[in-house]
């Protein structure tokens, strides 16, 4: 999907990307879990994606980081691993920076290799007010696999009381010259809780909507 406190908010005001790297401080590990899934809204309902994804952050840095994506039915798959660092931390700026390497997988796939730049800005901009962009171009490293460019989200999300955040937000995605730009504005819905954060995405896509799922653990390693 992945320090001291960028604004010395409480942590219930916080993104849950800037808490994890505000953990690392404290603690040698950090362990970070990432489930995702998409279902179409119009009849008949197919799943859009699954995605498990584990890492570690270290102070500044995160590794290892892996993790498994298919298209919900696993006919086209990918796995990826990747690292990273926290590149900049200022009071209202966090830039966070991860090389992933890909390998597709699966009936449907022809067996597709490529780098993502994984860049993720956190911007935490007032108490109760933050905001995350999150792009990658994709690099292929053989002739099977496109270039491509995703936003993966753009969202801003106020804080409704200690658990909960709304907002809008936007997705997009390119691949190819000549292809399309396939623009996913959402809204979003957050329950921040200690089993973990639920995230609800109610996502317009070409021919209709998606829901989709998004889960995050952070824990602390003893």
């Amino acid at each position: 999907m992945l320090s001291a406190s960028p604004a010395k908010a409480d942590p219930p005001e916080t993104h849950p990307v800037v808490e994890a790297q505000a953990a690392t401080k404290a603690h040698a590990v950090t362990d970070v879990l990432v489930l995702r899934g998409a279902e179409t809204l119009q009849s008949p309902h197919r799943v859009g994606y699954r995605l498990i994804e584990w890492d570690q952050q270290r102070g500044r840095w995160i590794f290892p980081d892996v993790g498994y994506y298919d298209t919900g039915y696993g006919q086209s798959q990918l796995w990826f691993i990747g690292a990273g660092a926290e590149l900049l931390h200022r009071p209202h700026f966090v830039w966070t920076e991860e090389l992933y390497a890909t390998q597709a997988a699966g009936p449907e796939a022809h067996n597709e290799r490529s780098l993502w730049f994984w860049t993720v800005f956190d911007l935490p901009l007032r108490k109760r007010l933050s905001a995350q962009i999150v792009t990658y171009p994709t690099l292929p490293l053989d002739k099977s696999q496109d270039w491509g460019f995703d936003i993966d989200r753009a969202k801003l999300e106020w804080s409704v009381g200690p658990n909960w955040k709304v907002g809008p937000g936007y997705s997009a995605t390119t691949c190819a010259p000549g292809t399309a730009w396939l623009s996913r504005p959402f809204l979003t819905v957050t329950r921040k809780s200690r089993t973990g954060d639920y995230e609800v995405w109610l996502e317009r896509i070409s021919g209709g909507a998606q829901v989709q799922f998004r889960y995050l653990l952070v824990r602390d390693e003893k």
